[in-house]
């Protein structure tokens, strides 16, 4: 089954946005391109105003590559500037995920492009009560009615959902808690979709309103793309 990497992180008053975009985009991807089981290599920034500033997405053949040679050596040949920064960053908050079925197509159907992602993400973490038939529930609302409608919205690209796998954070602003369990993330050509009366009737049927109830945790962040990669 697919998995996905998913790296927050925050530079810190230790670390420029100069010398902290500049290590992220020519040394630590770079070193994540030809690593095999790795599939699409990306980097956003958030255009919230939340915390923290920045992710990566790495699309996986399996969450198991991450915990495997020879992605796990990487920690052992670290360069000294990678060690520097590492130890001076506030957040690095890593976090890997299996793909949930059914995946709904995308858009653009098999034309779509990993490489080519939409312009803006919405990241939807969710944690459900722990109340009997709640999980399933609000899987089913999400499969059955949710990601329907938003496809339906003008400027919608693709929508695709997971289940948390491992979760580790080093830095001063890391939190010893875990991450929510559910994660959707949703892409979409631009932010003018979401003031759109269509995508707000999305969250405003009554099971939506049925399912929020059940809703323990619900984190959601929105960032825009800043650059992607390509094997080559």
């Amino acid at each position: 089954m697919p998995g996905l990497l998913l790296v927050f992180s925050e530079p810190g008053a230790a670390v420029t946005a100069e010398e902290f975009n500049d290590w992220y985009d020519n040394e630590h991807v770079p070193l994540r391109i030809p690593i095999p089981g790795f599939e699409s290599w990306s980097r956003w920034t958030a255009v919230d105003g939340k915390r923290p500033t920045y992710a990566a997405i790495y699309d996986l053949s399996s969450p198991e590559v991450v915990s495997e040679p020879p992605y796990a050596d990487l920690a052992n040949t670290r360069s000294e500037r990678e060690k520097s920064i590492l130890a001076r960053l506030a957040l690095l908050d890593r976090r890997t995920y299996r793909l949930l079925e059914p995946v709904h197509p995308p858009k653009a159907g098999d034309a779509y492009d990993p490489a080519q992602p939409g312009r803006v993400l919405s990241i939807v973490e969710i944690d459900m009560k722990p109340e009997p038939g709640a999980e399933e529930e609000f899987n089913r609302w999400y499969d059955e009615e949710h990601i329907p409608l938003l496809a339906q919205v003008p400027g919608w690209v693709r929508s695709r959902r997971f289940v948390l796998v491992d979760a580790g954070a080093i830095g001063s602003e890391a939190k010893d808690q875990k991450p929510p369990k559910f994660l959707a993330i949703h892409e979409w050509e631009g932010m003018e979709a979401f003031e759109r009366p269509d995508f707000r009737a999305t969250t405003e049927t009554e099971w939506t309103k049925r399912v929020l109830e059940k809703v323990a945790v619900f984190e959601r962040r929105r960032m825009t793309l800043l650059r992607t990669w390509e094997k080559k």
